[in-house]
């Protein structure tokens, strides 16, 4: 019932009729399952053993070249990134003088005003006074000699 039927037909051969029937010999289930095992068995032979990679070995010089591209690249990514972290701590420190630079200028600025000049000279109790002029041109003419005379 469930395998396959025969045809038993009959056939003429040059015009007389065989009484033999035919009969189809397809094979049933599976083809020679000890050859499916044993070639599963064979192939996982030649990956223990080695013989897959001697089948391979023409190409050794392109995967040697792959991986010196490997290398070289990881070797780039390194390297940017070190000169990476450089900048920025150049970047950070630079910052850092900007800011020292601002504070030490506005510093200067205010110790350098006229009032905290004139408070600092009676602090330290110095015998300077204040000029009440305002400062005047010193010429010096040949018939002088080198002789200063002011002029108002």
């Amino acid at each position: 019932m469930f395998g396959r039927q025969r045809k038993t037909n009959k056939i003429s051969v040059n015009g007389r009729q065989s009484t033999e029937s035919l009969r189809d010999e397809k094979p049933r289930g599976d083809v020679a399952p000890s050859a499916l095992n044993s070639s599963k068995r064979s192939s996982a032979n030649k990956i223990f053993s080695g013989d897959a990679l001697y089948s391979v070995r023409r190409y050794y010089p392109f995967a040697i070249y792959c991986c010196a591209l490997i290398l070289l690249y990881m070797g780039y990514i390194f390297s940017c990134q070190r000169l990476q972290r450089e900048e920025i701590s150049c970047q950070i420190e630079l910052q850092t003088l900007r800011a020292k630079s601002l504070l030490m200028s506005t510093e200067r600025i205010k110790a350098t005003s006229h009032d905290n000049l004139t408070k600092e000279i009676q602090r330290r109790s110095l015998d300077l006074k204040q000029w009440n002029s305002l400062p005047a041109i010193i010429k010096t003419t040949p018939e002088n000699n080198g002789t200063a005379t002011n002029k108002k």
